[in-house]
């Protein structure tokens, strides 16, 4: 059911066409016309951002395993695209089946961030739906949202039919089994979705309506009759037997989080005051170690990633941590394949975690202390002392790293001077420890944003910063240390903050804010160069609503907009935790305390700690193409670079092909030092665009291929476009691939629609008729070689039976001219790189 069209024509002069195309390796590709139901998954923010997120890779693997259904991704464009597809009066499509968005049966989103909520509306429109659930009946698709935003969805409301609140991946089957049910049978949406509302974690906003409690300015939601006042978040247990995806999808572009993640553990045992997660995602489940084993060596297998991440809100919680770390690295380290993890808690970094994670590749080092005193740490409930933090920046810098990553805070409950101090002598404690295992400065990149109130934390009830204060804060901090110019800050901006303060704590009066809003400009909102808050106030003063009020402190007996959902901690409990915090007093972990004595929770009986297993170290995962040698082999191999991967940049490229020979065990020799890499050499990169029909790569290896055998194998781990096509051994004396280059051959095809207009203008201007296409061009050709005499233009010719113009360059490293100009200065075509190919290479 692939839409007819003109992708290539709509790509043009697009930034970053990759993110459009689809095609990508292991993604699946189902049958409309076999599926009961085609649900489009959808992430309202670049396919670079949505790509990386854990929980879209669930769902399309747990959906698309359904023999019923079909799954596809959807991305929001971005603004250069979205012209180009309103200009063409294109309806946003799915990357898959390019399917418009009208013609899927239920359209997920994830919400993850309440900046986004601008794009949900972009998306809808371009995809010729109505705004409001209330406008549309079941000729539409029905539209439903998951994710950590959903927990006060009121500001969107109006938008959606339905929530699922908590763990997606039993609900979201049942959602659509029963659905493709219930549409045999009932003619109405309010029919159906009343029916929906039965499964657990369903939250129908249309059976709840708004009402302003007693000691309240916002307005909080009631059920009508027959339906339960408040909804239970769906929980996965048990937790360890849950399906998790090996084979993902390999992103054709670079995307932020390019690696194989696996989840160890879901959930925070901690109870930090200020982290709505914790209590989103409560009770805390962990995987148990031969999983996570298992799917990491299978995924790196079927994707060909050279990086792997395990995931987690608390990864050094996670019971099985340095075990785990250790048994993978024994594994990875021959086949230079790195570990990532996500922050560490400094007590979770010891010297030898450390120095197995470094094994490979030093791929980052992240610390959260979050504030700058251990009395503010505890008012927050963040267990963590400074000499904590002093050592695990000790252990690190030992092992040679240099770039550490610090995030703090400010604003935060009863935050004193003494607390921003703290942060700078924090720092300059680390900059010290630094100097003395470096022997010069570290690096550190130091982010600072300002603390929200989040719904359903202890913090909840209190207000946030004034904006004014929160200003000098951020100045104090860029101050006193801009002494120090290997420390980089990067502020959150306070505008940005605010905002996503008022839609995490706002009601349903915010519906027609967005609304009003997006009708003005709002694109991006996430992104600092496309924020303006401006437009946003605006929006406010239209409604007539002060966007302050959902800034400020609520009553403690206040029912709040957000109440009818249900996390499972106990109200008593947070308002208990917030008098702990005032008090500066420090709570226990969940591990650490014992639930008969806390009480806090409905859920006591799913909190998973430990299973009775030991951690084995696996056999060897990845079986090696080819004949070991005693030598190092050269080889060249010949390649194509065709159709849609012409529009995927040489850098990305180059992640496709050394994927490509992970995956099908083509060991590659890799570069010595602290970030190993495949020692491939390439041609001179082609303009993003540009056909090539004979590149050239030249690599090293330990093991013998025949030509044949290499060409055949390796062709069945690449994705549509990327074709070898020959393997040839060098001679060990043979000069490199860039010594030996002589010549690139280009050619222009001029049957195309582009050449043929730009000969037609000329003539226009010219005052001449055109009767002979071929000697025109070889008229102009000539014209060009007598004004422009250059010693690297080997040949310019017009092939008459291929009607093709063929541009012989010689290679030049130090002056490498760009065919593209050439052919433009002839035939005053702009940006010809879409009608051109690389032919071939010649070698001396």
């Amino acid at each position: 059911m692939r839409k007819k069209v003109d992708l290539e024509e709509l790509l043009k002069n697009v930034e970053k066409p990759g993110r459009y195309l689809g095609g990508e390796w292991n993604e699946i590709r189902k049958s409309p016309e076999n599926s009961k139901a085609k649900i489009a998954l959808i992430f309202p923010d670049v396919y670079e951002v949505g790509m990386s997120y854990l929980g879209q890779k669930i769902l399309y693997s747990v959906l698309n395993d359904h023999p019923d259904f079909l799954a596809e991704r959807v991305f929001v464009p971005w603004i250069d695209f979205e012209e180009r597809l309103r200009s063409s009066n294109i309806p946003l499509y799915s990357l898959e089946n390019r399917i418009p968005l009208s013609k899927f049966d239920i359209l997920g989103f994830s919400l993850l961030y309440e900046l986004n909520y601008s794009n949900i509306m972009t998306i809808l429109e371009l995809g010729n739906i109505p705004f409001f659930s209330f406008d549309r009946d079941l000729k539409y698709p029905l539209i439903m949202a998951g994710g950590p935003a959903v927990f006060n969805p009121e500001p969107v409301v109006d938008i959606f039919d339905l929530f699922v609140v908590g763990d997606g991946e039993e609900a979201f089957i049942e959602i659509v089994e029963k659905f493709v049910r219930l549409r045999e049978d009932l003619k109405e949406k309010k029919e159906i979705l009343r029916e929906l509302s039965d499964i657990t974690g369903v939250y129908v906003p249309s059976l709840y309506t708004p009402y302003r409690p007693p000691k309240s300015f916002l307005l909080a939601e009631k059920p009508i009759k027959g339906i339960p006042a408040k909804v239970e978040k769906r929980i996965l247990f048990p937790f360890h037997q849950a399906p998790f995806p090996e084979k993902i999808i390999v992103p054709n572009v670079k995307v932020v989080f390019d690696r194989v993640a696996v989840e160890v553990a879901r959930g925070c045992p901690h109870q930090c005051r200020f982290c709505q997660a914790s209590s989103i995602y409560f009770p805390s489940r962990v995987k148990s170690p031969s999983f996570v084993m298992k799917k990491i060596l299978n995924s790196l297998k079927l994707t060909g990633y050279e990086d792997t991440s395990l995931s987690s809100l608390s990864v050094s919680d996670y019971p099985y941590f340095d075990g785990i770390v250790e048994a993978l690295m024994s594994r990875l380290v021959d086949q230079k394949i790195s570990l990532s993890v996500p922050s560490l808690r400094p007590e979770g970094l010891s010297s030898e975690l450390a120095k197995n994670i470094s094994k490979v590749r030093k791929t980052g080092f992240t610390l959260v202390p979050e504030a700058g005193t251990e009395r503010l740490r505890c008012v927050i409930n963040k267990k963590l002392g400074d000499e904590e933090i002093y050592e695990a920046c000790s252990n690190a810098f030992s092992l040679g790293w240099r770039l550490l990553k610090l995030y703090f805070m400010v604003g935060l409950p009863t935050e004193r001077d003494e607390d921003l101090e703290g942060i700078t002598k924090l720092i300059e404690a680390i900059i010290r420890i630094g100097y003395k295992n470096l022997k010069s400065a570290p690096k550190i990149n130091l982010s600072i944003s300002s603390f929200i109130p989040k719904p359903h934390t202890p913090f909840q009830w209190l207000k946030m910063e004034d904006e004014k204060i929160l200003k000098e804060k951020h100045k104090f901090l860029k101050s006193r240390l801009k002494r120090y110019p290997f420390v980089k800050i990067k502020k959150h901006p306070i505008k940005n903050s605010i905002l996503e303060a008022v839609f995490s704590r706002g009601d349903r009066r915010l519906n027609q804010v967005l609304l009003q809003a997006w009708k003005r400009g709002v694109r991006f909102d996430s992104w600092a160069d496309c924020f303006n808050f401006r437009i946003w106030e605006d929006a406010f003063e239209f409604e007539k609503i002060d966007y302050k009020v959902y800034l400020q402190a609520q009553d403690r007996d206040a029912i709040l907009p957000w109440e009818h959902i249900e996390t499972g901690i106990k109200k008593s409990h947070l308002l208990q935790e917030l008098d702990k915090a005032l008090k500066e007093n420090r709570s226990l972990s969940c591990f650490e305390d014992e639930c008969s004595q806390c009480q806090g929770c409905s859920f006591p009986s799913l909190l998973e700690r430990k299973f009775p297993e030991k951690i084995e170290t696996l056999p060897d995962f990845n079986s090696i193409f080819g004949k070991k040698t005693w030598e190092v082999i050269r080889y060249r191999a010949f390649y194509s670079k065709l159709k849609a991967v012409r529009f995927i940049s040489h850098t990305d490229l180059n992640n496709i092909i050394q994927r490509g020979f992970r995956r099908a065990g083509v060991s590659v020799v890799h570069s010595e030092g602290f970030h190993p890499k495949m020692k491939v050499s390439y041609l001179p990169a082609l303009p993003l665009g540009m056909e090539g029909k004979a590149e050239v790569i030249e690599f090293r290896s330990q093991y013998l291929f025949s030509e044949r055998e290499f060409v055949s194998h390796v062709n069945n781990y690449l994705p549509e476009g990327v074709k070898f096509l020959a393997l040839k051994r060098l001679m060990s004396l043979k000069p490199s691939l860039t010594e030996d280059l002589r010549t690139l051959v280009y050619s222009v095809d001029l049957r195309s629609r582009e050449i043929k207009e730009a000969l037609k203008t000329i003539c226009r201007k010219e005052g001449v008729s055109l009767d002979d296409d071929f000697e025109k061009i070889e008229g102009l050709v000539n014209d060009y070689l007598t004004k422009n005499q250059n010693e690297s233009v080997e040949r310019i010719s017009v092939d008459r039976e291929d009607e093709k113009l063929f541009l012989h360059l010689k290679h030049s490293p130090q002056r490498a001219l760009r065919p593209q100009e050439i052919v433009e200065a002839i035939l005053k075509v702009k940006n010809p790189v879409f009608v051109m190919a690389r032919e071939k290479v010649l070698f001396k």
